[in-house]
């Protein structure tokens, strides 16, 4: 099985335990939220220091007498 197939497969089972979530009980709604959070933190730092890196490739690098 090929990569893209095995990726499909994976994204197939996610969205039918997403189509499920509705009936769920709390600690699986719970658990989603929570995994889901983590994600979303996880991406969103991911972002944030790309962007510090890209914004600060530009300037000139600090002194070593600087206090920040």
């Amino acid at each position: 099985m090929d990569a893209k197939q095995e990726t499909l497969d994976i994204l197939h089972k996610i969205w039918t335990k997403l189509q499920g979530l509705p009936q769920g009980n709390t600690y699986e709604i719970a658990g989603f939220l929570i995994l889901l959070i983590f994600v979303l933190t996880f991406l969103g730092l991911v972002v944030f220091a790309c962007a510090q890196c890209c914004c600060s490739c530009g300037r000139r690098p600090r002194s070593k007498d600087s206090v920040i």
